[in-house]
């Protein structure tokens, strides 16, 4: 495989990995949307946030970073922050990514977030071609891209290495695998290749009404044999050495899942009982609180359409 280009590094060394000083909680705290940037959700939830999340799923998003940017909604943001950035635009293929085509882009998008998130005390957790296991954006794989995808991967990894070591690359898979059509452990890019092993995880696809139906899928797999539930995801994360983070977590409003309190309690009883740093530990959560685009389906604060889950929220998130 041809290696990425050398260029110059220019962060300084990573700060510790757990930031959790700003919630109190034994994980890092995060939100990311409605509230967030004005102080407003930490006002509602009476506690404050260790982390926030936003998105650069576009090439143009991915280089320039508007949100990041001076004026930018998340400019004064100083704490750690997860960005998912999109692999490429429609068009491109993983081969192709595999062989070079990628690298000026991912280069830009590497030195842009240096720019403007290399001096923060934060830590820069990068998202990079997140939920790649679904079929919802050009980077999603086939079982046939697998070898494609994994060595495209690794250049990325050795141009983030060169171009912002002190950020933290995080593989993150959607809890569901639709259009991969195999176990989603097998895309794995090798040895030191990631930092952390996310999963998106939303009250869906199954709908968890009950605490009992939590504790019930909380080991449960996919017919590929693949992780479905949040402990095998966390077995999963053991087994590869690294942490696990949850970059987007919510209750759903929709006719797919439903008002769910005991979904809250039991998800934040599981995230205490695991968090740490350490490989197969929770290192950080992050609720999906947008609700542009979503209807309020996803919004926890303020109250609107999941009331109950609003409340057991702030009632077992809270200060």
């Amino acid at each position: 495989m041809a290696t990425a280009r050398t260029v110059a590094a220019v962060s300084p060394a990573a700060p510790s990995l757990l930031q959790s000083a700003a919630s109190g909680l034994p994980f890092m705290l995060g939100a990311a949307g409605d509230g967030v940037a004005t102080g407003e959700y930490e006002r509602l939830l009476g506690r404050q946030l260790d982390l926030t999340a936003t998105w650069a799923d576009s090439t143009w998003s991915s280089t320039h970073l508007p949100v990041l940017q001076p004026g930018g909604e998340l400019a004064g943001w100083t704490r750690a922050l997860d960005v998912a950035v999109g692999a490429f635009g429609a068009g491109t293929t993983w081969a192709q990514a595999a062989s070079g085509a990628c690298d000026e882009l991912w280069t830009a998008s590497l030195r842009a977030l240096a720019a403007v998130r290399g001096s923060a005390p934060g830590t820069t957790f990068i998202r990079f071609a997140h939920e790649m296991n679904g079929n919802w954006y050009p980077w999603s794989v086939r079982a046939a891209e697998v070898g494609d995808f994994q060595r495209a991967w690794q250049r990325y990894r050795a141009l983030q290495r060169t171009l912002f070591p002190s950020a933290q690359l995080v593989f993150s898979l959607n809890h569901n695998t639709v259009g991969l059509d195999a176990d989603s452990s097998v895309l794995h890019p090798g040895p030191g290749q990631l930092d952390v092993l996310g999963v998106g995880y939303y009250n869906r696809y199954p709908y968890l009404a009950t605490a009992e139906d939590f504790a019930r899928w909380l080991p449960a797999h996919d017919r590929w044999g693949g992780p479905a539930g949040l402990d095998a995801f966390r077995d999963l994360a053991g087994r590869w050495g690294v942490p696990l983070a949850l970059p987007e977590w919510s209750v759903c409003a929709d006719s797919s899942g439903g008002d769910s309190p005991a979904f809250v309690t039991s998800l934040r009883a599981w995230l205490g009982t695991h968090a740490g740093a350490g490989p197969g530990q929770v290192l950080y959560a992050c609720q999906f609180n947008v609700s542009s685009g979503f209807g309020g389906a996803f919004t926890l604060l303020p109250s609107g359409r999941l009331p109950a889950s609003s409340a057991e929220f702030r009632r077992s998130f809270g200060g």
